[in-house]
Parts: structure tokens; C-alpha cells; sequence
């Protein structure tokens, strides 16, 4: 069907629709033999078509100084093009506006992932519960990023293996804000085989040290603005 389709076109636009059914073929859908409730999964798919269309741009970045290349950089770093999965860090002193450059890549790179989680403020986040080692509050930490990313409010997981068995095979856009332990990005992201082809993973944070420790090679530094700027 597909070379009866293809017949007198031109060979530059056969290879663009076979890259296309070749990625359609990897987005998940619902199977509705899997749902005990019809209803629910209509719901469920409605709720996902309206989430993608509240996507608009949001101006709350307009006329932020050095917006622009600090985003053009970012995305030349993530090479969104590939299909592996991608972590990258970003790393500067308090108050310089890592978090801000991250909503701002989010904003901008959401509508293109099937799912996408910012988790925001992770400073003292396992400290902050009984014990950076205790069970209970890496399965909380866990909870927070799933609830997100999938958007169910009253998630509840049982072991830490979680996050790969729900995201293996999605291509999700995670940003890991403000990151100030090693333990945090061990629960969160521990390994690029928990998420699915093309899924970009961004850690910002003020210590460069917990990035390398965790094997992140590509950095990009908030350095102070230029004279210029």
C-alpha cells in the first residue's frame, strides 16, 4: 500500500514518509482491552487532547536579558534531532537564573514530548523527610515525578523501580530543578534506560560536582551577563 501510495513521488518525499510511519509506530496509545471501563478510557484519551491543545506560549520570558542565547545554546547542547536519550546539566552560583532559563526550555520544548514533568525546587527534598537513605522517602520523591508526568493525582507506588517501568517506553521531557544531592538524581534519574528513545533529562544545580558524579559530561554554565548585555 505504501509503494502504491509513494508512486511518481519523489524519492526525498518517500524517505520523509517513512521516517514519519516509522515514529508514529513508536508513540503509545491506549489498548482498550487493558481498561475495565470504557468511559474511562475515553476520558482519559479526552483529557490528553485538551492538555495538548491548552498548549500555547506562554510571554512570561519576553525581554528577559540574554533569553535568547542562553536557549539557543541549550537546545544546540540537547540535540533534540537524536533519538538516544539525553542528560545535561545546568550549572551556576545562586540568584543567576538557572531556574528561569529551564521554564523558559520547558515552555519551548514541551508541546514536542509525549509527556513532560518540571520538578521545581528539589533543595533539601530527601533531607527534608526522615533520612537521605530512607526507603519511604525516595518512594515519596518517586511519587512526585510520576504524579507529574502523568498527571494522576492519587498515585501511589510500591518499589523503586517505578519510573523505568512506567517511562521506559515514553519519550518524556524531565527538568530537575535546584538539585543539591547526588541520592536525588539517583532516585529520579538513575539511569538513561529508564526513559524512552528521544527523551531529554535536564538537571540544574548550584554544585558542578554532583553532575559529574553522576557521569553528566555535557554542562552548560550561567556565567554573570556580559558587559554588553
Amino acid at each position: 500500500a505504501f509503494e502504491k501510495t509513494c508512486q511518481g513521488k519523489t524519492e526525498e518525499l518517500k524517505l520523509r514518509w517513512s521516517k514519519a510511519l516509522a515514529h508514529a509506530a513508536t508513540i503509545a496509545g491506549e489498548h482498550s482491552l487493558k481498561w475495565a471501563n470504557e468511559a474511562e478510557m475515553i476520558q482519559k484519551i479526552a483529557t490528553d487532547v485538551l492538555n495538548k491543545l491548552n498548549l500555547t506560549p506562554s510571554r512570561d520570558f519576553d525581554g528577559m536579558v540574554g533569553h535568547e542565547a542562553h536557549l539557543a545554546k541549550l537546545k544546540s547542547m540537547l540535540c533534540l534531532e537524536r533519538d538516544e536519550v539525553k542528560m545535561i546539566g545546568i550549572w551556576g552560583p545562586a540568584g543567576i537564573g538557572k531556574s528561569t532559563i529551564a521554564r523558559a526550555l520547558d515552555n519551548q520544548l514541551s508541546s514536542s514530548f509525549q509527556l513532560k514533568c518540571f520538578m521545581g525546587n528539589l533543595k533539601g527534598s530527601l533531607k527534608s523527610r526522615i533520612g537521605v537513605h530512607d526507603h519511604d522517602s525516595k518512594l515519596w520523591l518517586q511519587n512526585q515525578l510520576l504524579s507529574k508526568i502523568l498527571n494522576q493525582e492519587n498515585m501511589k507506588i510500591h518499589h523503586l523501580g517505578a519510573i523505568k517501568e512506567r517511562l521506559h517506553d515514553q519519550r518524556v521531557l524531565i527538568i530537575l530543578d535546584d538539585v543539591d544531592d547526588l541520592e536525588q538524581l539517583e532516585v529520579l534519574a538513575k539511569e538513561l534506560s529508564w526513559f524512552g528513545s528521544g527523551s531529554r533529562i535536564i538537571v540544574t544545580t548550584e554544585d558542578k560536582k554532583i553532575l559529574k558524579a553522576h557521569g553528566i559530561k555535557d554542562i552548560y554554565h550561567v556565567d554573570f551577563p556580559s558587559e554588553e548585555e
